[in-house]
Order: C-alpha cells, then sequence, then structure tokens
C-alpha cells in the first residue's frame, strides 16, 4: 500500500477510536460525525489505490459506489453504509443536538463494518501481483 493510503487507514483508525470516545462520554452527535469521516477516511484510501482522488464528500461517496461497490468489489449493502453515515452525519452536525446514544453507537458498528472491508479489499489488492495501487 502506498503511504497515502497508509496515512488514510490511519485516519481512519483513529476515527473510530475518537468515535468511541466521544460515544461513552455523552457526545453522541460528535461520534456520529467521528465515525462518518472513519468511513470516509477509508474510502479515500479505496481511490487512491485506485489512482483517484476528489476533492468533495459527494464527489468521494459517488467515486466509491461506482469506481468500488458496482463493479463488485465490495458488497452493496457494505457500500450503502458510507452514504448512510454521510446522511447521519449531516443529521447530527446541522440537525438536532439531541442524538440517541443508541444511534451513535450504530454509526460507530456500522463504520467500523465499513472500514473493516475496505482494509480487506485493500489488503486484497496489494497481495495481488496483476493489481496495481
Amino acid at each position: 500500500m502506498s503511504p497515502g493510503q497508509l496515512d488514510r487507514l490511519a485516519r481512519s483508525r483513529r476515527g473510530l477510536a475518537a468515535a468511541r470516545h466521544l460515544a461513552d462520554g455523552g457526545f453522541a452527535a460528535e461520534a456520529i460525525s467521528r465515525a462518518y469521516f472513519a468511513a470516509f477516511y477509508a474510502a479515500e484510501a479505496c481511490l487512491r489505490a485506485l489512482g483517484q482522488g476528489r476533492s468533495k464528500h459527494s464527489a468521494v461517496l459517488s467515486a466509491f459506489n461506482e469506481l468500488v461497490v458496482r463493479p463488485g468489489e465490495i458488497a452493496p449493502d457494505v457500500g450503502r453504509i458510507l452514504r448512510s453515515l454521510f446522511e447521519l452525519r449531516n443529521d447530527a452536525d446541522y440537525g438536532s443536538p439531541d442524538v440517541p446514544a443508541e444511534r451513535a453507537a450504530s454509526a460507530i458498528a456500522d463504520a467500523e463494518q465499513f472500514v473493516a472491508a475496505a482494509e480487506t479489499w485493500l489488503a486484497t489488492r496489494s497481495l495481488d501481483p496483476g493489481i496495481r495501487g
């Protein structure tokens, strides 16, 4: 894996840890935001493996779906997690400040699933000598 991909995965892991810490401290909305960013950075790592990059969140989500999910590289249900977390994050950041702790716990679990799938996909790509990235 490239240094840029490793950086994004490290950010993903830190984001998951921060999300757990925030949720444990009663900061559910902030935990959801960190959970989303953990998944977002993992998606960016996947795009970098394909030689792609995007500057807007919506563009990363779209490119991830088009270049990783649609070709069958990652399961569609895992791909949907990224969009769901994006929407949850928008609600948490810009909607009501009262977010149930259960919603944060669910978002963190989803982000963990997404990051794990992205890491597996990236590891598989780096082990296959016929695939550049």
